[in-house]
């Protein structure tokens, strides 16, 4: 009887570690199939922009006005926004940076195209090195874009400011490859938009958009902003003025607002800086 229970006992042993065997190559097969999946869907990045090969997935285009020097505090208030847009970036939105200087002819080009990586927060600890994901999002991302916008910060004075081509000319080049509604759209504007240029300066005349969109210069003019949400931060020039009476004004920003909406825009901020 003792014979035939330890005969059981053994056969009963011998299953059970059959069950876990066979348990452990289960969890190790599923393991090594979730790696490769993981592998096998994870975008291919861009070496130089960081962009995913199948696109990116959303775009916002940022236009720096270079007109007039930007105080210190401008500026600081200026790289504050920027670290929110860096901060809000989810993965594979694409930051196109641009200075206005577009007119109605030539294609516009950004100074920089840049995409954000994953946060370093997001990172998969079983498939990606925490620490691996940080530096890359600092040394690929944040660095770089931090330094596109300081250099764009230092002083500097043109004799134009072509805010309005340069507009359209940024929302060609950004925005023009994708249907309205395929990815997110937003578009910031650092600048005083004070428009000056020989087809629309308003130091010359009151702006109107009224009548500037029944002009013959209008559709040279017009941009293409398929449903972009737009941001102005609004640069105080006192400076700048028509006779003696300061050209920024409730009807200056009307005006922008009215532009932008039969540009196809939704104009959500304009922050006084």
């Amino acid at each position: 009887m003792a014979r035939h229970s330890r005969h059981s006992k053994r056969r009963m042993d011998g299953l059970r570690g059959a069950l876990l065997g066979l348990l452990g190559l289960l969890l190790i097969g599923a393991f090594l199939g979730g790696y490769w999946w993981v592998q096998r869907t994870h975008p291919v990045l861009d070496a130089e922009t960081n962009c995913p090969s199948s696109g990116p997935t959303a775009i916002h285009a940022i236009l720096f006005d270079r007109s007039d020097p930007i105080t210190d505090q401008q500026g600081q208030r200026i790289r504050q926004a920027i670290d929110r847009y860096k901060q809000d970036a989810s993965f594979g939105t694409r930051f196109d940076i641009y200075t206005f200087e577009g007119d109605a002819v030539h294609v516009l080009k950004p100074k920089l195209v840049l995409c954000a990586p994953g946060k370093p927060g997001d990172a998969n600890p079983w498939t990606e090195n925490p620490e691996q994901v940080r530096k890359r999002y600092e040394a690929k991302f944040s660095a770089v874009l931090d330094q596109t916008v300081d250099d764009l910060l230092r002083a500097s004075r043109q004799n134009s400011s072509p805010i309005i081509e340069s507009l359209r000319a940024a929302s060609v080049t950004s925005f023009g490859s994708v249907e309205a509604g395929q990815v997110p759209l937003r578009l910031t504007m650092v600048s005083d938009m004070v428009q000056h240029t020989a087809l629309a300066s308003q130091f010359q005349a009151e702006p109107n958009f009224s009548t500037l969109s029944h002009s013959n210069a209008w559709p040279l003019l017009e941009p293409r902003l398929k449903g972009a949400e737009v941001n102005i931060l609004y640069l105080l020039r006192p400076a700048a003025v028509r006779g003696k009476a300061p050209i920024q004004n409730r009807g200056h920003q009307a005006f922008w607002e009215q532009l932008i909406a039969a540009s196809g825009g939704r104009l959500a901020t304009v922050e006084p800086h």
